[in-house]
């Protein structure tokens, strides 16, 4: 997921100029409901809508959802596994311009009023969002996300997933998990549902994920479209007792080995929690911290 801007301004333009068409489903007609769900969740700001989008467009994404993963990112470890696309200029027009919708200023201005997020903006790069699937036994460890956008220099804040899986079923697993900030236990778990979008702040108290393994058949999938905003970084500083001193903001995912009660720490998953925290995962750091891993494990 390289640096190359995604977000095609002529085209971005020309949409913002035809006028977008109204892609949400009637959960816009309550907003000041959803902003007030959004504010008074926990653990920390988020709120689940269902029938996100107008059922004809949600219908038309999910058929040309690809099913071929050949080019797409691999992500298999202990911490996570799953398939990442973002090349989205590549897609059939209802994905790409989904990606474009979310991304012209009516429909900034919309989640801004949710997340109260005053120059909330689009991520031309769309770093880290895109077209995620989980095979069977797919998971994500629980994280925080990057704090500073790598190239554009802006601080991430919110996060939009929506489901596009049609009829899975719960014991599948595959819930979205916000956990609490001791990292002790999940606080709220969001089933897969097609057309369920998520929305939450992301900061230092927004951990998430699917740790728990998926389950469904070898020939289905968690599908998933993941966007994300930014804006400028709210400030560069912080104060301590020494006076004001630059705030390290996290250029990556941070992962950490959650614990639900009882549970028995895991020193290696400890350790490989700290080198994706600054790196990828090589095959080395598999072997030698998890010897004979495969996906099923």
């Amino acid at each position: 997921m390289g640096g190359n801007i995604k977000i095609d301004p002529p085209y971005l333009e020309n949409l913002i100029g035809k006028g977008s068409p109204c892609i949400f489903g009637s959960w816009v007609k309550r907003l000041s409901k959803i902003r007030s769900e959004f504010k008074s969740a926990e653990p920390f700001e988020s709120v689940v809508i269902d029938n996100f989008l107008n059922k004809e467009y949600a219908e038309q994404l999910y058929k040309v959802f690809p099913e071929n993963f050949n080019d797409w990112y691999v992500y298999e470890n202990p911490i996570e596994v799953k398939y990442a696309f973002d090349d989205i200029n590549r897609l059939e027009s209802p994905l790409r311009d989904y990606f474009y919708y979310l991304s012209t200023p009516d429909i900034v201005s919309l989640f801004s009023y949710i997340s109260g997020i005053k120059e909330l903006e689009y991520d031309e790069y769309l770093h880290g969002a895109g077209l995620h699937s989980h095979p069977r036994h797919g998971r994500l460890q629980i994280h925080l996300d990057y704090e500073k956008h790598p190239y554009s220099g802006k601080e991430r804040r919110l996060n939009i997933i929506l489901f596009l899986s049609k009829d899975w079923k719960e014991e599948w697993n595959g819930h979205n998990e916000l956990w609490g900030s001791d990292l002790k236990k999940c606080i709220r778990k969001t089933a897969v549902k097609f057309n369920r979008a998520i929305i939450f702040k992301t900061n230092d108290i927004s951990f998430h994920g699917l740790p728990e393994k998926i389950k469904c058949p070898p020939s289905l999938f968690r599908k998933s479209l993941a966007y994300y905003y930014v804006s400028p970084v709210e400030s560069n500083y912080k104060s301590n007792e020494e006076g004001h001193v630059e705030k390290n903001y996290r250029k990556k995912a941070a992962f950490f080995p959650s614990l639900s009660e009882g549970d028995t720490p895991n020193p290696n998953m400890e350790k490989l929690c700290k080198i994706r925290n600054e790196r990828l995962i090589t095959k080395a750091d598999i072997d030698e911290l998890f010897p004979n891993w495969t996906k099923e494990d």
